[in-house]
């Protein structure tokens, strides 16, 4: 799955009235940036560190501002619609800062691309933001979808990468699941 629709979908249940922030501290921000391989674990305890030091609120702020920018790009893009200029704005903001810090580094095989620093308390960020930039601009965005699941709320994205290029759902074990029991039980209940 790409990166960037990984990161909406750390809100669980999005458009529910009952939504669940999964990144609503520093540490789960860290660990979820570790999980998905943005940051080593020696990042992480630097970064930990810090934030023992100092208050981080600033970069949640900022995570969920990217991240609810991506959201609604991709939500667009999902309906047929077209990604507002404003979410656009906020997506480039960070690309730019991703590609002020990047640098060519020399690795035991060759050249890779690289960031400058060490540690920045909100480098993850610009990773994602890489992520949403080469996702908009690649055939795959045409695949961007958005659980069909709308009853319940769900509100996650995916790539479909059936064949058919026909799925409805962001998980068949749960909204997929949920819905045919809904339709099943819907149609029992009106039988004669």
């Amino acid at each position: 799955m790409e990166l960037c629709l990984d990161f909406t979908d750390t809100v669980d249940w999005r458009t529910s009235n009952h939504a669940k922030d999964r990144l609503d501290t520093y540490a789960a921000l860290l660990n979820w940036s570790s999980e998905k391989g943005l940051l080593d674990r020696k990042q992480v305890e630097a970064l930990g560190r810090a934030a023992s030091r100092r208050d981080m609120t600033p970069v949640l702020t900022e995570a969920s501002r990217l991240r609810e920018a991506i959201f609604r790009i991709f939500s667009a893009i999902a309906h047929k619609k077209r990604a507002l200029p404003g979410d656009l704005d906020i997506l480039n903001e960070y690309l730019a800062k991703s590609l002020a810090r990047m640098v060519v580094m020399e690795t035991g095989e060759g050249y890779e691309w690289g960031l400058s620093c060490d540690v920045a308390p909100d480098m993850m960020l610009y990773q994602i933001a890489e992520s949403a930039a080469m996702l908009l601009t690649s055939r795959d965005l045409a695949r961007v979808r958005e659980c069909a699941n709308e009853e319940e709320g769900c509100g996650s994205l995916f790539l479909d990468c059936s064949k058919s290029q026909t799925r409805r759902w962001c998980s068949m074990e749960s909204c997929g699941n949920r819905a045919k029991s809904r339709t099943f039980y819907d149609r029992h209940l009106r039988a004669p």
